[in-house]
């Protein structure tokens, strides 16, 4: 690990389930990257955090359950109280350029109290808003408004919702 972490906070990483078979986790911090951990964060076993050079990953508090696979080329961050459900895919850069696309990178942002069901992708360019929902296998391509459930492919608004 050549990059920092940083923060008053404590992150929790590779975290086992009593009872089940240990997994491996992958924590990669590049030359010039920096993690930043703000409040108590876990994230569970079979993650792969990867964050590249010069990227920042900001962590508030909550939790990210197993097989998770984060990939932070140049911005994503978590608020606090954040929920998420198992086999999360996170890329904020796409690794190429293809003629005629959008930018191929655009910083993440999850809000506070934002619950992401299993099986979970989001794209660059994208902000989760406070106390979101999104469903079990929805792939969100764009904003998602504070206290709404989505889902689907692509996701999409089903109703306003709270959650406890």
């Amino acid at each position: 690990m050549d990059g920092r972490v940083e923060g008053g906070g404590r992150l929790d990483f590779g975290v086992q389930w009593a009872g089940r078979f240990a997994r491996e986790s992958h924590l990669v911090v590049r030359r010039g990257a920096r993690v930043t951990v703000l409040g108590e964060f876990s994230i569970f076993a079979g993650a792969t955090v990867t964050v590249g050079e010069g990227a920042s990953l900001t962590l508030g508090s909550g939790y990210i359950n197993g097989d998770a696979s984060i990939a932070c080329f140049l911005d994503i961050r978590f608020g606090h109280g954040v929920a998420i459900g198992p086999e999360l895919m996170m890329i904020d850069d796409d690794r190429h350029r293809l003629s005629g696309a959008r930018a191929s990178a655009g910083p993440i942002v999850i809000g506070d109290r934002v619950w992401l069901g299993s099986r979970v992708t989001v794209v660059k360019g994208v902000t989760i808003g406070d106390g979101a929902i999104v469903a079990a296998g929805a792939v969100v391509t764009r904003d998602i408004p504070a206290g709404e459930l989505w889902g689907g492919v692509p996701a999409a608004f089903i109703r306003r919702a709270t959650w406890e």
